[in-house]
C-alpha cells in the first residue's frame, strides 16, 4: 500500500468560490506540468460550472462521467417535436419547434409568429388560417404543421409510434441531423429508432398496448433520461473528469477533489432504494456497511495520487453553514494533510464606470406620436429613443396568464360594444340593460378567446362590475349626457408631427359641451393621484388635443372591481392642452436639434421599464 501523497486542503466560501478555487488549482497543476490532471466528479453541478471555466482556458478534457442523453441538443429537439404535436400544446411550444427545424426551402416562420401574437392565440389549436393570411409561405407552413401535428394524434402500438417519429423527423428534416452528431445516433440506437433495431419490440408482448401521444411522450422521456450520453475522448487531453471511485490503477500525476463537504462526501452514504438492512439482506443488495468501506477504499486510493487538492465550501446556496466531511476531518486530525495556498492570482483592474447613456434621435424623427409615446419622453427621454425611434418594443407573451390588463381591453370593448348598441334605441335602465351587456359581454369573451378557466376570477367580480357601471351611468345619464361615440380614433396635426390616439368615450352634457372620457380599471386612489399634480397627467389633456373643440370637459370614469364606478374630473383641461402641444413641439423641436436623450433612471417607472436592460440602469456607477 502507498503512502499518501501531498494533500492540500482548501475551505471556499460558497459553491461559486469553490467553482473557481478548483478551476485555478487544476490550471497551477498544468502550469507545474503535472499532467494528465484527474478531476473527481462528487457533485456534478459543481463540476460542470469547473468544467465551463476550464473550456474558456482551452484546455483539452475528456470527460468518462458523461450526462444524461435527454439534456442533449438532439435530445431538446425531438422532445419539442413530441410536445408540439400534442393536441393542447401553445403556440410557444409550436413556434420553438419551427424555429430550431432545417425547414428546406425556408420557411417565414417569423412572420407566422408576428401573425399569431398580433392575435394572441394562446394554444395552437386556436390558431386558424384566417389569423395567419393568405400570403402563400406563411399559409403553407400553416398547413404543413397541421398535417405534421394530425398525423400523430390517434392512437397505436409502440412499433408503430416508432415508426411516425422517424416519418416525422424526416419530413421536418431532422433525421439527417441526428445521423451526423453523436449524441444524435445515441438517441437513435436508445429510442430503436432504427427501421433493424425497431423489430426488437415487435418481439414483446407488451409492445402490443396502445399508447395515446402523452404516454409515448411519456416513455420517450424517461428513455432519454435513464440513457447517457459520453463524447468522444479527444487524443491528448489534460483534465479527465471521471468519479472518485474509478481512480484505482489510474496513473494521474495530480487530482482535484471539489465537493468534499458533509452533505456530498459522507463516509457512510445511505443505500439507495426504499429497502430496510434485513431486505437488502435477503435481497442480496449491498448494505450500508459495504458502501462504507467502498467509499473508505475509493478515498484511500485517491489521496495514494502524488499532488491532492481537497476542496469544500463553508456555506451553501441557502446560506446554511457547512462542515467539511468526516473523511476531511480525519486527515486534519492524524495531520496528514496541510491547508493549501489559493492558487489564483489576485489582479487590480481599473475601474471602468458606467455612466448613464444619452442618446442622439435626430436622425430618427417621427411622424406621429400618441399619448403613450409622449408619457415615455416626459418620464425617461432614453426609454423614448429605444422604445418609440428605435421600435424596440418586446414581444408579449403567448402562454402567459391573464392579467389586469386583459381584463382592462376586455372591459373596454365591452362598452364601446354596448354604447354602440344603444345608439339611437337608448334602452332604460333595468333588467333589459343587464341582459345585453351580459350577452355582450359573452360575444366579446369569445371573440377574444378569453380561456374560461383563467378568466374566472374576473368573470367571478363583473356582477359587481356591471351593477356599479350601470348605476353610475344611470346617474350619469340624468344629468342630461348623452352618448356621441366610443374609441374613436383621432389624428391632429402639428406642423411635420401629428397627434394620433383612440378616444374610449365622447359624450355630449346639457351644455352641449364635449366630455372625453377615459376608462380606468386600477385602484380608485392611482386614479386620484394622476391629476394630483397640475399639468403632470397627460392622457387627457394630449386626448383633448386630438379634438378642434375650444371648451372641453375631461375625466377619467375609474370601473372598479369592487361595484363602484367613479368619476375622477380633470380641471382646466383646455388650458393644460395648451401647455401640452406647447411642450410637444418644443421637445420635438430640440431632439430634431440633436439633443441628447438621456436616461434618468429616477422613480418607479424603472422598476417595469423594458429598456431597461439597454440602458444598464443596475451597473450605473
Amino acid at each position: 500500500t502507498r503512502s499518501i501523497g501531498r494533500v492540500s486542503l482548501h475551505q471556499a466560501t460558497d459553491a461559486a468560490d469553490e467553482a473557481g478555487l478548483a478551476a485555478a488549482c487544476v490550471l497551477h497543476h498544468m502550469q507545474a506540468g503535472r499532467t494528465p490532471v484527474a478531476l473527481a466528479a462528487i457533485d456534478r453541478i459543481l463540476t460542470r460550472r469547473v468544467r465551463a471555466m476550464l473550456d474558456a482556458h482551452g484546455v483539452v478534457v475528456r470527460d468518462e462521467t458523461g450526462w444524461k442523453l435527454s439534456t442533449t441538443r438532439a435530445a431538446a429537439r425531438v422532445m419539442a417535436g413530441l410536445r408540439a404535436c400534442g393536441w393542447s400544446a401553445s403556440s410557444d411550444e409550436v413556434l420553438d419547434w419551427l424555429k430550431n427545424m432545417p425547414l428546406d426551402p425556408p420557411l417565414p416562420v417569423d412572420v407566422l409568429e408576428q401573425r399569431i401574437r398580433h392575435t394572441g392565440a394562446r394554444e395552437w389549436r386556436a390558431v386558424q388560417l384566417a389569423d395567419v393570411g393568405d400570403a402563400a409561405g406563411v399559409a403553407r407552413l400553416h398547413g404543413l404543421v397541421a398535417q405534421w401535428r394530425a398525423q400523430m394524434q390517434d392512437p397505436r402500438p409502440l412499433p408503430k409510434w416508432l415508426a411516425a417519429l422517424r416519418t416525422l423527423l424526416r419530413e421536418t428534416g431532422q433525421w439527417p441531423q441526428l445521423q451526423v452528431d453523436d449524441a444524435g445516433k445515441d438517441l437513435i440506437a436508445a429510442l430503436r429508432l432504427d427501421e433493424l433495431a425497431q423489430g426488437e419490440f415487435e418481439q414483446l408482448p407488451q409492445a402490443g398496448r396502445r399508447l395515446t401521444l402523452a404516454g409515448f411522450t411519456a416513455w420517450v422521456d424517461q428513455a432519454l433520461e435513464a440513457a447517457t450520453f459520453v463524447p468522444l475522448a479527444p487524443a491528448n487531453e489534460e483534465v479527465v473528469i471521471l468519479p472518485l471511485n474509478q481512480l484505482l490503477g489510474r496513473p494521474f500525476a495530480a487530482l482535484v477533489l471539489p465537493g468534499c463537504d458533509e452533505l456530498r462526501l459522507s463516509p457512510s452514504p445511505e443505500p439507495p432504494g426504499p429497502w430496510t438492512a434485513a431486505q437488502r439482506a435477503t435481497l442480496r443488495l449491498p448494505s450500508r456497511e459495504a458502501e462504507e468501506q467502498a467509499t473508505r477504499a475509493g478515498w484511500r486510493c485517491a489521496l495514494q495520487t502524488d499532488w491532492v487538492d481537497i476542496l469544500w465550501r463553508a456555506s451553501d446556496d441557502s446560506g446554511e453553514a457547512l462542515q467539511p466531511s468526516a473523511l476531511v476531518l480525519e486527515l486534519q486530525l492524524r495531520e496528514t494533510a496541510r491547508a493549501g495556498a489559493d492558487p489564483r492570482l489576485m489582479r487590480e483592474l481599473p475601474a471602468r464606470p458606467t455612466m448613464p447613456p444619452g442618446a442622439i434621435g435626430a436622425q430618427l424623427p417621427l411622424e406621429k406620436i400618441s399619448a403613450s409615446a409622449y408619457e415615455d419622453l416626459r418620464i425617461c427621454p432614453y426609454r423614448f429613443f429605444a422604445l418609440r425611434q428605435l421600435g424596440l418594443a418586446e414581444a408579449d407573451e403567448l402562454d402567459g396568464e391573464l392579467d389586469k390588463r386583459d381584463f382592462g381591453n376586455w372591459l373596454h370593448q365591452v362598452l364601446a360594444l354596448f354604447h354602440e348598441a344603444q345608439r339611437g334605441h337608448p334602452q332604460p335602465p333595468g333588467p333589459s340593460r343587464e341582459a345585453l351587456i351580459d350577452r355582450i359581454a359573452q360575444d366579446v369573451a369569445r371573440e377574444r378567446r378569453l380561456n374560461q378557466s383563467d378568466f374566472l376570477p374576473f368573470a367571478a367580480a363583473w356582477p359587481r362590475v356591471r351593477a356599479g357601471y350601470l348605476d353610475w351611468l344611470a346617474a350619469h345619464e340624468a344629468t342630461g349626457a348623452v352618448f356621441e361615440q366610443a374609441e374613436r380614433r383621432c389624428e391632429m396635426a402639428l406642423g411635420p408631427l401629428a397627434l394620433v390616439g383612440r378616444i374610449d368615450r365622447i359624450d355630449l352634457v346639457a351644455d352641449g359641451t364635449r366630455l372625453v372620457m377615459d376608462y380606468k380599471t386600477e385602484d380608485i386612489h392611482k386614479t386620484r393621484a394622476r391629476i394630483s399634480v397640475p399639468g403632470e397627467d397627460t392622457q387627457l389633456a394630449f386626448y383633448a388635443a386630438l379634438l378642434p373643440d375650444d371648451t372641453l370637459a375631461a375625466t377619467y370614469v375609474n370601473v372598479g372591481e369592487r361595484g363602484k364606478t367613479e368619476r375622477v374630473d380633470q380641471p382646466a383641461v383646455v388650458p393644460t392642452r395648451d401647455a401640452l402641444v406647447e411642450a410637444v413641439m418644443s421637445d420635438m423641436r430640440r431632439i430634431a436639434q440633436g439633443e441628447p436623450m438621456a436616461a434618468l433612471g429616477q422613480g418607479a417607472a424603472c422598476d417595469f421599464c423594458a429598456a431597461r436592460g439597454l440602458c444598464r440602469r443596475d451597473f450605473w456607477s
